[in-house]
């Protein structure tokens, strides 16, 4: 990274964005706290909030090498925008992740116990696969899955929640779960290799 002399005036707000792409340490200084800020006092509850600060300043290294940092102007709010939506994205993840753990909870236990060490590995295995599978799915799948499975509608309430017909609601349903399958072979396949 290079090192800015710091004895000298500061860096201009004008420099900013092309300062932070060339790795300039007061840059990446100055914009980590602008997204800190966002993800430690925006009362997510991270687990991990420094790993969702990094997520974020990948992010925006991501945008501006593709050239869409706006003006100078404007970049703490882009900034701010950016990472309180990639906070929601992950607030939402998270929050998932928990509701779907919380809905399979014998899988789980049966992860964690039992006296057959090679068996607990092969439902970890398992459930990693569904987790990888459920994530990759499109997010109308998941939430099609979530009306489906986790809250237990019947087909005629789901489908007037989505104000789709019911045949439509199975066709939806059979793509999803064509999709799971595709995307379960090509995980196998990758692990084949």
């Amino acid at each position: 990274m290079p090192m800015r002399d710091l004895t000298g005036p500061p860096l201009p707000l004008g420099a900013l964005p092309q300062a932070f792409l060339a790795g300039d340490e007061e840059a990446q200084t100055i914009i980590t706290g602008w997204v800190a800020a966002v993800v430690r006092f925006g009362s997510w509850r991270f687990s991990d909030p420094e790993g969702v600060v990094q997520e974020v300043l990948l992010k925006l290294l991501r945008i501006g090498r593709q050239g869409g940092f706006p003006a100078p102007s404007s970049l703490r709010p882009y900034v701010a925008s950016v990472a309180r939506y990639t906070c929601i994205d992950l607030y939402r993840r998270e929050k998932h992740r928990d509701l779907f753990e919380q809905r399979m909870p014998e899988a789980f236990d049966a992860a964690g116990e039992g006296p057959d060490p090679e068996r607990r590995q092969e439902e970890r295995d398992r459930l990693d696969r569904l987790r990888y599978i459920h994530q990759r799915l499109s997010v109308e799948c998941r939430d099609l899955w979530r009306l489906i499975y986790s809250e237990e509608l019947p087909p005629a309430e789901a489908a007037r929640r989505l104000s789709i017909n019911v045949g439509n609601l199975y066709v939806r349903v059979h793509r999803c779960l064509e999709r799971a399958r595709e995307i379960g072979r090509q995980l196998v396949a990758v692990a084949v290799r």
